[in-house]
């Protein structure tokens, strides 16, 4: 009886999956990378290149060159900012996407996503960064608040965004433990050449890089979100230095497991996602546009008249343009709140004031009639 012969076993990854365009299409790849990329950038030269990244200020508070610091520092919050909140709908979007799809997507998608979205949070320590540095540097007097400074609409989105990065983790850590190079199915390996030695065992070379980048992510986030200002120089590097691996690892994994998809042609066309992830990275190219004119502008103004013209100058433009900030939903009910209390604070005033008014001119008449009986008026009999 002739001995079956051993099934051999493949030497890399043969069933990829199937293309996914509205997560793995280059609009997203490059709306969320170069977001990153562009806050880091901003960020870093906030902090090493100039001057502003100095906790103590040069200028007494209330003088016109510390309100130009503030303005200074105020136009690259308010281009990290606006990029920021676009950029984390758009990865709150791809998480949400990915564990929704959780029966067919592959893990080499379900990898890609990871590596993806890990910009977003990258972006978002480097944004918070600079917010919580901009209000260490410029306290405002205190006064009560009814919802605490780090339970605000912003924070709560970067929770939000912390407890989906979690989950992706999670999930993806689990649907590893699936891998098989033998499958039948699709989805259960992807190629690794380029991104893990040769002689590495799967998965537990994934599992390992996926925890630690996840690890160092969190972490980051909340020292971004909770550590006194002096931490920003070193939150910043430790963000900025796993922007190089996510990238790398994003290219990598796109370019050699695109041509072992079924139907790879695919995996390139433009949807709705790709769509909406390039707009929103031109809206937030447009706000870094316009606001480094306002700089060059107000920086201008500033070397050729002083700190006073300066700002008075930029406050106009700023209202010839019709610029506004729209509130949250939380923050314009909280406005709304503030504005009826101050409104029957000031009735209350206003009252108060008029009986005292009257109490006042009663009491002085009966004095003068006090001093003067003759100016009683007579009663007819």
């Amino acid at each position: 009886m002739e001995a079956s012969e051993p099934l051999e076993v493949p030497t890399q990854c043969e069933k990829v999956g199937e293309a996914m365009p509205d997560i793995a299409g280059y609009g997203i790849l490059l709306g969320l990378s170069v977001q990153a990329l562009i806050s880091l950038a901003l960020s870093f030269w906030v902090f090493f290149l100039t001057k502003l990244g100095r906790l103590d200020t040069q200028h007494p508070e209330g003088t016109p060159e510390h309100e130009s610091e503030k303005k200074r520092l105020g136009f690259v919050s308010e281009i990290l900012m606006v990029g920021n909140d676009l950029q984390m709908i758009t990865g709150a979007a791809l998480i949400i996407t990915a564990i929704s799809s959780a029966n067919h997507i592959d893990l080499y998608h379900l990898h890609l996503v990871f590596d993806t979205v890990s910009f977003v949070g990258i972006s978002n320590a480097a944004a918070l960064i600079c917010w919580t540095f901009m209000g260490a540097k410029t306290p405002k007097k205190k006064h009560h608040q009814i919802v605490p400074s780090h339970w605000t609409g912003r924070f709560r989105v970067s929770y939000m965004f912390a407890v989906l990065f979690l989950v992706m983790t999670v999930f993806l850590e689990i649907r590893l433990n699936g891998w098989s190079l033998t499958s039948e199915e699709l989805g259960h390996c992807y190629i690794t050449t380029g991104i893990t030695s040769a002689n590495a065992t799967h998965p537990g070379t994934d599992k390992a890089y996926v925890a630690i980048m996840a690890i160092w992510l969190l972490l980051v986030m909340l020292g971004a979100l909770f550590c006194p200002a002096r931490f920003a120089k070193p939150l910043l590097i430790l963000s900025f230095l796993q922007f190089p691996v996510h990238l790398y690892m994003m290219i990598k994994l796109r370019t050699e497991n695109q041509g072992a998809l079924e139907n790879h042609e695919n995996e390139n066309d433009w949807d709705f996602g790709q769509t909406t992830a390039v707009i929103l990275l031109a809206v937030a190219i447009t706000q870094l546009i316009h606001q480094a004119v306002r700089y060059l502008k107000f920086e201008r103004a500033l070397n050729k008249h002083g700190a006073e013209y300066a700002l008075a100058y930029d406050a106009k433009e700023h209202e010839e343009y019709g610029e506004t900030i729209t509130p949250s939903i939380m923050e314009q009910g909280l406005r709304g709140l503030r504005d009826v209390h101050q409104n029957l604070s000031k009735r209350n005033l206003s009252e108060t004031r008029l009986d005292r008014s009257g109490t006042a001119e009663q009491q002085e008449e009966s004095y003068e009639l006090m001093r003067n009986p003759e100016a009683r008026p007579r009663t007819s009999l």
